[in-house]
């Protein structure tokens, strides 16, 4: 530990907001529940089957790579690249990787 003392204030210090879910009034908050935060990757041609998010809200932000995500009900499908972010929460989606390098994002979700 340090002999200097530690500021007390901030210093250098810019945060963002990147992406939100709203949780409804009354969300199972039940006892138990996890927030966590991994690591997903996504090879070339990869592809994670429609799933959804209703009882783990989730936010992410993609580090490398271009990925498509097709989210039940809609015609097109998002395009999100490193350094962009979505959510997901009640509407099911899927993503693949159509791309030449692996797609890694950063996922953080309630469990």
């Amino acid at each position: 530990m340090s002999t200097h003392p530690l500021p007390t204030e901030r210093v250098g210090i810019n945060g963002k907001v990147l992406t939100a879910v709203e949780l409804p009034a009354g969300f199972n908050m039940r006892e138990g529940r996890r927030l966590r935060m991994r690591e997903v990757t996504i090879q070339p041609g990869g592809f994670l089957p429609m799933h959804s998010h209703a009882s783990r809200p989730a936010v992410a932000f993609v580090l490398q790579g271009v990925m498509t995500e097709y989210l039940e009900g809609e015609d097109q499908p998002v395009t999100v690249r490193a350094g962009e972010s979505y959510a997901t929460f009640m509407k099911p989606h899927a993503l693949q990787n159509q791309g030449s390098v692996p797609v890694v994002f950063l996922e953080i979700d309630l469990v």
